[in-house]
């Protein structure tokens, strides 16, 4: 239901941005049209009678020919007429040719909106028709937007002038210009947005084995690899993250860049696998490189990416928002098949995995993934919502060991194992329920816990003498960046209390000051604002809202505040001279002080609710 309101939010978004400018246009240029044949009429009709023309042959001609009508092309004897009423760029010419311009602009729109029905649909075929529709749609729908902020915008343009003009006879120069200047800025956007460089890939978090430091380890992956029919793959990574994959998008472990197929190996979930729940696992993942899943994700993620990143930054800015729906739209319908590829893909998978090692293997191997994973996220997730600073060794892996019998055996776990879903970074994986039906192999939901809770008297991880030291080093550095990221995240949930919270506070949200052009100068803490020349604090506890505003060339804070402040005003205003060049850095800190504020509001609200309710 989510979902279907979400696209049906999308939907409706798309046809009010692609068609209510040009229906407004249309309305007001048809009914301007109107008006100037009446008025131009009237002035002829009033123009025979003081010449004592014949009136009734004059009226009968301006009902067959209305002034309006001569705006095109028109045959000779009509081209008095025409320069009299419709000469080019006068004012019934502008309205003729909108009305033009906006008729022709909704046709665009309805068939921006059939483009992207038929590139989604092609996007259904297969994942080569996956490429194709992106391959299309993606330089279709930035023309077409790009197009229609033009044109729309040129309509904005012109209804701000005549608009006004039209009905009171004056117009707004700082309205015209207003639109003008939006316009731009949306077409900077665009163009920001077309050349803007992607990121570089992020670095995976593993090690490469060698075929020398694990012998044992690749004549295993080359057996699998020969029954499966396809090469084995060029690089194997070993890490402690919760999945396997294999891929040939270019990455990175260590810095070092690595390019063909790659098959990523986690050392813990290893450790909880028999060499048959390996081997079906390991078969599975060879099937994707033999059915190219691989290649064309190799393909099709760079794309998507520059994709994505382009909808971002229309979706930032109000004046392209007209570029992000259509875009939008298109993009969900092609998650939504790029989705049900990749369930029919995982399924292949598992079925050659059933075939070439057993069915029972893949299904195991699953509940033991799920099983795993669901732990040791719930693990981390109790260690990073306390409330105390992590001082010793976390212990992440002996705490899941330890305690993955117990949560195995619990009602949760089987509540959570019937909407599993495995983890993985590159596939949608469908339902566990669907997979063991897909193999033709069932687990009844009573034996979760035992196959879940079996620890293998032999596994893989024998087979790669390096696993230990690997593991070791990798939860080393694992701990140290949870925990870092632990102690920032105290930094935004604490209203500090004693001198330890203050001075982790102070850690990350330090005093910011900025001078100004008098001398004084203005500080941003995590208290609030100190303002400049009285040195007063404006705690963030009595700021409702805080904006800084462009005042003819000044900047202006201004601030909403909770209740009156010391002169009793509900408003007030700090003007920020000088500082030009430094107010976007002014700006991204008081916002960034401003959202810590808010979130430590919002935590003790909750809290305070959880300790009414319970």
């Amino acid at each position: 239901m989510a979902l279907k309101k979400g696209y049906a939010k999308v939907f409706l978004w798309l046809l009010v941005t692609l068609f209510l400018i040009p229906a407004i246009t249309l309305v007001f240029a048809e009914y301007g049209t109107r008006q100037l044949d009446q008025e131009y009429s009237q002035i002829f009709i009033d123009d025979a009678r003081t010449q004592a023309q014949d009136v009734n042959k004059l009226t009968a001609f301006l009902q067959q020919t209305p002034p309006s009508s001569v705006c095109g092309t028109v045959p000779d004897e009509l081209l008095d007429y025409q320069n009299a009423v419709c000469a080019q760029e006068s004012e019934l010419w502008q309205f003729w040719m909108m009305d033009k311009v906006a008729f022709w602009t909704l046709i665009g729109g309805g068939v921006i909106v059939l483009m992207i029905v038929l590139f989604g649909a092609l996007a259904f075929k297969d994942r080569q028709g996956q490429l194709q529709s992106l391959k299309l749609a993606r330089p279709f729908l930035m023309l077409a937007s790009a197009l229609a902020v033009l044109v729309q915008g040129g309509m904005l343009v012109w209804l701000s002038f005549w608009g006004t003009a039209f009905f009171t006879q004056t117009y707004y120069p700082k309205l015209v210009m207003a639109m003008g200047l939006l316009v731009l800025a949306a077409m900077f956007y665009m163009i920001k947005g077309i050349f803007k460089k992607l990121p570089p890939e992020e670095d995976v978090e593993g090690d490469v084995v060698t075929r020398e430091a694990a012998p044992a380890l690749w004549s295993r992956i080359d057996a699998l690899a020969a029954r499966v029919g396809t090469a084995p793959p060029d690089h194997i990574i070993a890490g402690i993250d919760t999945n396997f994959y294999v891929t040939e998008a270019p990455l990175s472990v260590n810095q070092k860049g690595l390019d063909g197929r790659k098959l990523y190996v986690s050392i813990p979930l290893l450790r909880q696998l028999t060499t048959a729940q390996a081997d079906g696992v390991m078969v599975h993942e060879l099937t994707h490189l033999h059915e190219g899943d691989t290649a064309s994700g190799a393909l099709l993620g760079p794309k998507l990416h520059r994709f994505d990143q382009y909808i971002y930054l229309m979706r930032k800015d109000i004046s392209t928002v007209m570029v992000y729906y259509p875009l939008c739209l298109y993009r969900m319908l092609f998650e939504l098949a790029w989705q049900r590829n990749s369930r029919e893909r995982e399924f292949v998978a598992d079925r050659n995995a059933a075939t070439l090692i057993a069915p029972a293997a893949i299904v195991e191997s699953l509940i033991k993934i799920s099983a795993y994973a669901s732990y040791r996220s719930e693990v981390e997730q109790t260690l990073f919502d306390n409330k105390t600073l992590h001082e010793n060794e976390l212990g992440i892996s002996k705490a899941i060991a330890q305690g993955l019998p117990q949560h195995v055996s619990s009602p949760d776990f089987i509540g959570m194992m019937r909407e599993s879903n495995v983890p993985h970074p590159f596939d949608s994986h469908p339902p566990l329920t669907e997979r063991m039906r897909n193999v033709g192999y069932t687990v009844e939901e009573t034996g979760y816990a035992a196959i879940a809770s079996e620890l293998p008297a032999e596994s893989w991880v024998d087979l790669m003498p390096v696993a230990a030291e690997i593991e070791q080093h990798l939860w080393q550095k694992y701990e140290r960046d949870f925990s870092s990221a632990h102690e920032e995240s105290l930094a935004w949930r604490y209203l500090p209390e004693g001198e330890e919270e203050t001075a982790l506070v102070l850690k990350f949200f330090p005093p910011v000051v900025w001078t100004l052009k008098d001398g004084s100068s203005i500080e941003l803490t995590y208290q609030g604002i100190v303002k400049p020349q009285s040195a007063e604090l404006l705690p963030w506890d009595n700021i409702k809202n805080i904006n800084v505003i462009k005042r003819f060339t000044k900047e202006v804070l201004y601030l909403q505040h909770v209740q009156p402040n010391a002169q009793g005003k509900k408003r007030s205003e700090i003007p920020l001279p000088g500082l030009n060049k430094e107010i976007e850095g002014f700006k991204y800190t008081l916002g960034y002080y401003w959202q810590r504020h808010q979130t430590v509001q919002a935590l003790q609200q909750q809290e305070q609710v959880n300790a009414v309710q319970n």
